[in-house]
């Protein structure tokens, strides 16, 4: 049995930046079940630019975090394009840093000092330990569950399982795109019930995925079929992908669910995906776990200096306030988006009324005008659409 100050379930970004905002002076473990941190890259590996973050999450008091450092960038794109199913595209400026995700996780881990017990796996969490494979167990003054969208201090919580999205990705090379460009695909095809994306990297590499929900998708087709049939068949996508070739195949699954109400359970915090820290609709979590682990870690250090665990039910109150209303817009446009994508004809219906200004709005997870009216009749205009 070990016994720390901290005892840090997960070492992803919401635990990497907890470890790095962690003073040196207290005693933390950290526990990961993989060899290489941050390996393999489960997601697109965007982050928005500092002036983007200013926008997305306007109540944020410190924007630092987001002065990523070029070592970890791999790109910058300056805008989003969204392709619709019938082939309408909506340009809209938005910066990002395309980083290389297990880079950034493994060295902001590792350059905080604190030890990093890893390959190993967490069997369960009883509110007092965490239970390792192998039988070890670890108690804590503060425990932090950073474990993920299949949080095990979650389920030791006994909170109830967050819906959860399964997405596939490849990375590719000899992609053919404007490099400046991230691409975001809609339709029911290619994507039922998400988001079809090609991430340039640069010289040619991409990260190339879908989102699937198989509830929504036609009987007998999978996420499998769904990802060839993009990068094969669809004719907006398939122009890119025409001479690209697979170097890497993974999958994943992204919390789509509002965040749990509360986060923070007696000496216990879930931070990032583990608590549903996720702008659903465009399913972004590296941002909001940057922000969460850096506020968390505010936190504990404040308890421990003090000897005041009750202190840290204060992290409830902090992460709402710094990005809950977005978390929260992004829950509302992807239930809408549910309501209106039955067919693709019918989003592209939709669409069809939507401007460039509405879709920067939506990218950046505030509500138009429009969109708030049209929760209201949707009913009526399924039926005119």
């Amino acid at each position: 049995m070990q016994n720390v100050d901290v005892a840090v379930a997960g070492v992803g970004v919401a635990g990497a930046f907890l470890l790095r905002s962690l003073k040196s002076k207290f005693d933390v473990l950290a526990v990961d079940r993989r060899e290489k941190l941050g390996y393999p890259v489960e997601c697109g590996e965007i982050i928005p630019v500092k002036e983007e973050m200013k926008i997305l999450l306007p109540d944020l008091d410190d924007y630092s975090i987001f002065d990523i450092p070029k070592l970890y960038e791999s790109n910058r794109t300056e805008c989003i394009r969204f392709i619709a199913p019938n082939g309408r595209e909506f340009v809209s400026e938005f910066k990002m840093h395309v980083v290389n995700r297990d880079r950034m996780i493994s060295e902001v881990a590792e350059e905080s000092g604190h030890r990093i017990l890893n390959p190993k796996k967490i069997i369960s969490f009883s509110g007092e330990e965490l239970r390792l494979e192998d039988g070890e167990t670890i108690t804590a003054k503060i425990f932090a569950g950073c474990d993920g969208a299949n949080s095990k201090v979650a389920a030791g919580l006994g909170l109830k399982r967050l819906v959860r999205v399964p997405a596939k990705q490849y990375l590719m090379k000899n992609v053919e795109c404007d490099e400046n460009s991230i691409y975001m695909y809609v339709g029911k095809r290619i994507s039922p019930g998400g988001y079809a994306w090609i991430i340039p990297k640069g010289d040619g590499l991409a990260n190339v995925g879908i989102g699937f929900v198989s509830s929504r998708a036609e009987r007998g087709d999978t996420i499998r079929k769904a990802l060839k049939r993009f990068v094969e068949e669809h004719p907006y996508s398939s122009e890119y992908l025409r001479k690209a070739e697979i170097v890497q195949e993974i999958g994943a699954v992204v919390p789509v669910d509002l965040p749990y109400q509360k986060v923070v359970y007696g000496n216990t915090v879930l931070l990032g995906d583990s608590a549903g820290m996720v702008i659903s609709h465009v399913g972004a979590g590296i941002p909001t776990s940057m922000v969460a682990g850096e506020l968390a870690g505010r936190i504990i250090n404040e308890c421990l200096e003090e000897d005041d665990i009750t202190k840290l039910s204060e992290f409830d109150r902090l992460w709402k306030r710094s990005m809950l209303n977005p978390i929260k817009n992004g829950y509302l446009i992807k239930t809408l988006w549910d309501r209106i994508s039955e067919t693709d004809e019918r989003l592209s219906r939709y669409l069809s009324i939507v401007s460039e200004r509405d879709m920067w709005k939506i990218l950046h997870s505030k509500i138009p005008l429009k969109l708030r009216l049209a929760t209201f009749f949707i009913p009526v205009l399924n039926r005119i659409f």
